[in-house]
């Protein structure tokens, strides 16, 4: 039987953490769902997922959709692009079945790359090798979930990048319904021997999700620092959490300088993490030396592992933790005990690559 491989390579890096990560989730077992429903789509379709931070790791192989169970996602640090496509071409070249003499091996592979951001690992390499040998061997649809990634790295991916907005749920949800129809058109055409041809993205009618033209220069962002995200640890269960901030422009009042805008990081949320987080990370981007300043920083959250109402508590050893007041704590970091208090002033403390 000719199979249509499909993988899902999916951004889990800590700028992923909370709702978007959820969202992802949801939209995979929508998917599923629905596919389970169509005929074409049981016969052939094989679907992998592969999650990525600083390191790739592949969460289910390629399975029918009759057997095929959403996995449960986890956290890592960094965004390694690199070694994200180092993984696929692997996973492609060992599981794709080849033409031979004898028989005409899998249908081209369907591969849906997802990420919020901008790789932070040395890329260019095994980026090149997937440009040379597999861009235009495989159905390739890069999905830019916000606007942080840079669409000129993207563009290198696939003529096929999309963008939408992360802070709606309802693009979510239309997105992963598109994608639904796009593999039942996908396998209707396979199993009928029609032409095999790109996926087709001239249905893409939702408000919120655009196609974004690769030869366009004019799209291209550069780098920037849509998030702030510091790692944590829980001072009752001495287990680690991440803290997400969001950049927010807002304008400046003051008569004498009007259109005046500034920016700020705007509280997201704390979100526990597990053993995964390790297993997904690079060294260098578990030990990330960016920082920022605590001034740009709106709203306190609350530790998401034991209720205490501080997370963002910062010992002098660097190291943040939660506490529910003020007065003598133990720092589960360094296990200094000492006497900790609102400050009245700034500090730069290290953030995460996000």
């Amino acid at each position: 039987m000719r199979r249509l491989p499909i993988f899902f390579v999916i951004d889990v890096s800590e700028s992923m953490v909370g709702d978007p990560i959820k969202q992802v989730e949801e939209g995979l077992r929508s998917i599923v769902t629905e596919l389970k429903k169509d005929p074409y789509a049981l016969e052939t379709a094989f679907i992998s997922i592969i999650v990525f931070a600083g390191k790739a790791k592949t969460l289910v192989p390629l399975t029918d959709i009759v057997s095929f169970y959403p996995p449960r996602f986890s956290i890592g640090a960094g965004t390694g692009y690199g070694n994200a496509f180092k993984h696929l071409i692997s996973e492609i070249n060992n599981n794709v079945k080849k033409a031979t003499h004898e028989s005409k091996g899998d249908w081209k592979p369907v591969i849906y790359f997802m990420t919020d951001g901008n790789p932070t690992d040395n890329y260019v390499i095994d980026l090149g090798l997937w440009e040379q040998n597999w861009k235009d061997k495989s159905n390739t649809v890069v999905v830019s979930i916000g606007d942080n990634a840079d669409q000129s790295i993207l563009k290198r991916i696939s003529n096929n990048v999309l963008s939408f907005d992360d802070s709606d749920v309802e693009s979510y949800k239309e997105f992963f319904k598109w994608v639904t129809s796009s593999i039942k058109t996908q396998s209707q055409k396979v199993e009928e021997e029609l032409k095999e041809g790109e996926v087709d993205l001239s249905n893409i009618n939702i408000k919120k999700i655009k196609k974004i033209d690769p030869f366009d220069e004019k799209k291209m962002k550069k780098t920037d620092d849509q998030f702030s995200i510091f790692q944590g640890r829980c001072q009752t269960s001495q287990a680690d959490y991440l803290i997400k901030y969001r950049r927010s422009t807002h304008e400046l009042i003051n008569e004498d300088l009007p259109g005046m805008y500034g920016q700020n990081y705007r509280l997201q949320g704390s979100y526990p993490i597990d053993r995964d987080y390790i297993e997904l990370s690079t060294e260098d981007s578990l030990n990330s030396k960016s920082r920022v300043s605590t001034e740009m920083l709106r709203g306190m959250p609350n530790c998401p592992c034991c209720g205490n109402r501080f997370a963002l508590a910062i010992c002098q050893c660097g190291g943040i933790f939660c506490l529910d007041g003020q007065g003598m704590q133990t720092c589960p970091h360094c296990s200094q005990t000492s006497n900790f208090s609102a400050g009245d002033g700034h500090i730069d403390i290290d953030r995460k690559q996000g």
